[in-house]
């Protein structure tokens, strides 16, 4: 579908907003079949990988719509007024599989594919997102204080945008120029209007990137950084395990469903934390609006520079909001990382597919954070790396859930630290006795070897 710029600065703005609204279907989700193009695009080539959407696993299902009401003929007789009937209890899909292992990254209590918290007495339980996943941990700690399925492996959508900004951030000067292809041109999905031949600083590509989450500033600054796309992805992906988000495999650096790509909510939030300590990364999640390069079509026709909105509804309008990234594509339906500071304490969630979840269920969760926080026990961390310490100093243990089980405490025929352990039981038996026989030897020998030499002397 092809957008033509729309003439004056008000209009443009008002198409915008309107846009965004439709985009993040309330306030989360990025549509993928949209395109944001202000110029006139090649056609899109047909998509190589299909995914069929099917329902989110774990969610409540739909209640079935109301039956239709008629009106009544004059003088007809009133129909009986139906008896009330209980509202039913919601139904869910069913959980989806979690396969993280016996002991999962970040904590054993996160293999579930349930909901885990761990609440004292007198606080309330935190709100619920209806998504198959989602983690909210604190930002600075790395405690975990509410998961559901944090590893169930699912599609990422352009969520997946904040792992590529992290990755090809180091890798490109904001400063440098890239030329627009006519495949950036062409990009599936969501475009914030490059046109084929045009150059474009990097910085204002990475703007467009995360803020209104275009593919075609995905593909061009994935090609431009070393290695190309290829390149890109590869460090992507090393990039995801060196922070532990092991659940994580990328594939396509805009976040398009492609087949073997996915990540999970742990992962998301381990990645935008990452990212958020970042502070260009800070610079263009907090930024509301900013400038985009006009350009020269084939034909002559010459397009303005025009403003780039942010999409995600949640910084736009929750107090205290930093970030981060919202998604939204047809196998992955809606996905989401948010973080927000207030009072010196920064929170981040994440959540993976939901159809209902927006942005005032996000607000939701993070008053319950900042009210009730500091009070609620950790049931995981996003801190699995230990920190590097000096030689012969013993590193601290990690946070762990209050559920396992502590180390038992060193008994007294156990080693201390610095002792060499000794033999017990029958092994220091067995070397008392050969002690005894090579004494025994050696005093043979000694013996004969003085009666030799007296014999000798004679």
């Amino acid at each position: 579908m092809t957008h033509h710029r729309t003439p004056g600065r008000r209009t443009r703005r008002a198409a915008a907003a309107a846009l965004g609204a439709t985009l993040t279907l309330g306030g989360v989700a990025q549509a993928a079949p949209a395109t944001t193009s202000r110029a006139p695009a090649a056609p899109t080539p047909a998509p190589t990988f299909a995914v069929t959407r099917t329902p989110c696993a774990g969610t409540r299902v739909p209640p079935p719509p109301a039956p239709p009401t008629r009106r009544g003929r004059a003088g007809a007789t009133a129909s009986p007024t139906p008896t009330p009937t209980a509202t039913p209890s919601p139904s869910y899909y069913p959980a989806p599989v979690v396969r993280a292992g016996e002991h999962p990254v970040g904590g054993d209590q996160l293999g579930t594919s349930g909901i885990v918290t761990a609440v004292p007495a007198g606080v309330p339980q935190p709100p619920q997102l209806d998504a198959t996943s989602y983690v909210l941990a604190d930002q600075q700690t790395g405690t975990i204080l509410a998961a559901k399925a944090p590893h169930a492996h699912l599609y990422p959508a352009s969520t997946l945008k904040t792992l590529t900004a992290l990755t090809v951030m180091p890798q490109l000067d904001p400063k440098r120029v890239v030329t627009a292809t006519a495949s950036d041109q062409a990009a599936e999905g969501t475009r914030v209007g490059m046109v084929a031949g045009n150059p474009y600083p990097v910085h204002q590509l990475y703007g467009a990137l995360l803020m209104q989450s275009a593919n075609d500033a995905a593909y061009a600054l994935a090609r431009s950084a070393p290695g190309g796309v290829a390149g890109t992805l590869q460090r992507m992906n090393a990039t995801a395990a060196g922070l532990g988000a092991r659940d994580t495999v990328a594939v396509d650096p805009s976040g398009l469903d492609a087949q073997g790509q996915r990540s999970s909510a742990y992962d998301l939030v381990v990645i935008g934390r990452a990212a958020m300590q970042r502070k260009d990364f800070r610079s263009y999640v907090g930024t509301r609006e900013m400038p985009f390069p006009g350009a020269k079509q084939p034909d002559g026709t010459v397009v303005t520079p025009y403003a780039v909105p942010n999409l995600n509804h949640f910084f736009m309008n929750y107090p205290g909001a930093t970030g981060v990234k919202t998604g939204y594509t047809t196998g992955a339906h809606r996905t989401f990382i948010g973080s927000a500071t207030r009072g010196g304490r920064s929170y981040v969630v994440s959540f993976m597919c939901s159809d209902t979840a927006d942005w005032h269920h996000v607000a939701a969760m993070m008053d319950w954070a900042f009210a009730h926080g500091t009070k609620v026990s950790g049931v995981g961390t996003l801190d699995t790396t230990p920190p590097a310490t000096p030689t012969g100093t013993p590193s601290a243990s990690p946070s762990v859930p209050p559920t396992v089980t502590p180390v038992p405490a060193p008994t007294s025929s156990s080693p201390t630290a610095g002792q060499t352990p000794q033999p017990t039981g029958v092994a220091r038996a067995l070397l008392t006795w050969w002690g005894a026989g090579v004494l025994a030897v050696l005093v043979l020998a000694a013996g004969a070897l003085l009666t030799r030499r007296l014999g000798r002397k004679r």
